[in-house]
């Protein structure tokens, strides 16, 4: 038996009425558990890779702990991606079988190939979503490092219910909130419309949700539309992530919601995926802060990119050791994330590098400048990208969400909140910025406007 199983099924059986719910029912920790252990040999190989593409969540998660009970390597898909993303997944991890809602289907004839996955609990794929997936192969032991780590920090228990929004696609919605729930035994539960604000406030509602993880974008629709109704949430803790937080953002959420204890969460697929905590009492005075390392993980800064160390990091990526290499020095994990960490030891990401701007020799941080404009009043939310030209230099655009301005109202509000290296070539007004199934801004890649 694996060490991530024997961990959970030591914890789950001490809350065995503790329930797993989402619109076609639901089952408890202990039926769970039984139904795992009865079916995980019927046609679930050791030591093979299986995808798991079902509509039902509760059936995601059977067939997560069938893998786990037989020692199959599972990659989790999902349909709210779309099927030219999962087929790239596919394809990356060359599956031949699915564990679908109907049971497992053999989806190719593949060549059997020599590989040892026999310590590899998940291939997590990130980067799909704009270009080639990488399959993150994430240890049994990367994931219990992660989750005691993060039960150490959340401080839930079985007297809170969680609602998990974002696909079990992304290790963040397995590791931080599915099997950190299952340890602590919280009731979970499940929403499958996507991005839609107004319905996550009614389900918060109708079940008395206490625990949310999701992006500032999200959380901060949410408060917005419970300052409206004037009324409290059942909300005790919600852990943001996936984008920068900015002071406004930061200010509103300890002004509208003062009885909840916000988390700023920072990690990586990578990672299992989390790094660093910001813990509520310096949420309100370190609105640009991810805050500290995990008990098990190192940081260091090198030439402004984070680096990271510890028992949570993968192990390399799925069948590209070439890819694996470029990804660690002396055994620390390139991030690519640019990073500082201040005299407090607190840790700040300004952004990826790759997104970076250089214009006329100046470092332009896109969201840096993001997180600057929405502070002003009317602006939504925003987008900053780099456009290149046929000098060295590149010139800023912005694709932004308004509320009644023009562009010429929005680039003096630039003028005015902007440093003059900052201030934008292009502003382009839109409806809404595109996002993904967790509600994340999708960035723009360097191919996609170059």
């Amino acid at each position: 038996m694996n060490i991530l199983l024997k961990y959970l099924i030591e914890k789950m059986n001490q809350f065995p009425k503790s329930t797993i719910c989402d619109k076609t029912g639901s089952i408890s920790y202990s039926e769970l558990l039984v139904y795992a252990r009865q079916n995980c040999q019927m046609g679930i190989a050791s030591c093979a890779k299986y995808g798991i593409l079902c509509k039902s969540n509760i059936n995601t998660v059977k067939a997560m702990f069938c893998c786990l009970f037989s020692g199959a390597t599972a990659v989790v898909l999902s349909d709210r991606y779309g099927q030219a993303h999962c087929d790239k997944v596919i394809e990356k991890t060359k599956l031949s079988h699915l564990i679908t809602d109907d049971g497992i289907i053999e989806i190719a004839k593949r060549q059997p190939e020599v590989e040892d996955l026999s310590d590899v609990a998940y291939i997590m794929c990130t980067s799909g979503t704009t270009g080639k997936p990488k399959g993150a192969m994430i240890t049994y032991e990367n994931m219990v490092a992660n989750i005691r780590d993060i039960s150490d920090y959340f401080g839930v228990s079985k007297t809170d219910k969680i609602l998990i929004a974002r696909p079990l696609y992304h290790c963040s919605a397995i590791t931080g909130e599915l099997f950190t729930a299952l340890v602590n035994g919280l009731d979970i539960y499940f929403c499958n419309d996507g991005y839609n604000p107004a319905a996550l406030l009614d389900t918060i509602r109708k079940y008395e949700i206490s625990v949310f993880c999701c992006t500032p974008t999200l959380v901060y629709q949410l408060a917005m539309l419970a300052k409206r109704q004037k009324e409290n949430l059942p909300l005790k803790k919600v852990a943001v992530s996936g984008e920068c937080l900015n002071k406004t953002v930061s200010e509103k959420l300890c002004e509208y919601f003062p009885y909840i204890d916000f988390f700023n969460v920072y990690g990586l697929t990578e990672a299992s995926p989390r790094v660093s905590y910001l813990p509520p009492c310096k949420f309100r005075d370190n609105p640009g802060s991810v805050g500290f390392p995990l008990n098990s993980v190192l940081l260091k800064v090198v030439d402004n990119e984070l680096f990271v160390k510890g028992s949570n990091v993968m192990k390399g990526y799925y069948n590209d050791s070439e890819l694996t290499q470029k990804a660690f020095v002396n055994g620390w994990l390139k991030t690519g994330d640019d990073a500082f960490i201040n005299e407090k030891g607190l840790l700040f990401i300004r952004g990826r590098k790759d997104d970076l701007i250089i214009r006329a020799g100046m470092n332009v941080y896109p969201q840096e400048i993001e997180n600057t404009l929405k502070q002003a009043d009317g602006i939504l939310e925003a987008l900053v990208y780099g456009l290149k030209t046929e000098t060295a230099s590149e010139k800023i655009c912005i694709k932004i969400v308004v509320d009644k301005l023009t562009k010429q109202k929005v680039f003096e509000i630039c003028k005015k909140l902007l440093p003059k290296y900052q201030l934008p070539d292009v502003i382009e007004i839109v409806d809404e910025l595109p996002k993904n199934a967790s509600g994340k801004i999708v960035r723009l890649c360097k191919k996609e406007y170059s």
